[in-house]
């Protein structure tokens, strides 16, 4: 009997994991106070700074992006055409 009920186990009952989590007020007080104070000096940045979200941002930096490359391009083209230069010069010398 104990042969078949080896054989024949039902499937192992899963167990429900749950990490409570906790709300601190005292750490919302002092991250909140640590805000206005900073709001107040000038340091922090303002979170209503929307300039990533606007239309385009992406598209402006993908040119930029294209356009340093394309510099960067041309100077290793320059760069070899004068190596290549010099290279000639060296061996009819």
């Amino acid at each position: 009997m104990g042969m078949f009920s080896y054989f024949f186990q039902g499937p192992k009952i899963r167990q429900f994991h749950h990490e409570c989590i906790y709300y601190d007020p005292k750490k919302e007080e002092r991250e909140n106070r640590e805000r206005r104070i900073r709001a107040e000096l000038g340091l922090e940045k303002s979170s209503n700074n929307l300039s990533m979200m606007r239309k385009g941002v992406f598209q402006e930096q993908r040119k930029a992006a294209k356009s340093l490359d394309e510099s960067r391009r041309r100077r290793v083209i320059i760069l070899a055409v004068v190596i290549g230069a010099l290279f000639l010069y060296i061996v009819k010398f």
